[in-house]
């Protein structure tokens, strides 16, 4: 694989943590393919897997109304031009509904990329799942409460 193809993909990758850490939903779909698909892991978390229509929706009527704050610091990346992937290990802050704080939440991302590594084809997230049960009842709560 090229150089460029590894720049590429690097770009595309802070691109992203950029878009999701200024809350810039323009800059964050900028950088993926039409067929784009989004799991939170792990699957017992019972989280569908959804495309871009799905994410629009959770990013505007769940993320959007409940998350202030975010911030993603990584903290280790790995990259493959070869199989064009890269897997980003970060910590996450977050201020929930309430004033709830939540820092040094662990994700690990795993993004698959298409072959010039310019746009995204896959995100695969782990969450930190003690944590995002507990994220997870406070935004259900606000929301009920907003009913």
């Amino acid at each position: 694989m090229s150089a460029t193809v590894a720049e590429n993909m690097k770009r595309t990758i802070h691109t992203t943590i950029n878009a999701l850490n200024a809350w810039d939903y323009d800059a964050l779909v900028a950088v993926r393919a039409n067929e784009f698909k989004f799991q939170g892991l792990p699957h017992s978390l019972d989280m569908p897997e959804m495309d871009n229509q799905a994410f629009r929706d959770h990013w505007f009527n769940f993320m959007t109304p409940s998350l202030k704050n975010f911030k993603i610091e990584p903290v280790m990346q790995m990259q493959d031009a070869t199989t064009l992937r890269s897997t980003v290990y970060s910590r996450v802050s977050a201020t929930l509904p309430g004033n709830n704080t939540f820092k040094d939440y662990e994700i690990v991302q795993m993004f698959t990329l298409n072959e010039t590594g310019e746009k995204l084809l896959r995100l695969d997230e782990f969450f930190d799942s003690k944590v995002y049960v507990e994220m997870s009842s406070v935004i259900k709560e606000y929301m009920a409460i907003q009913e």
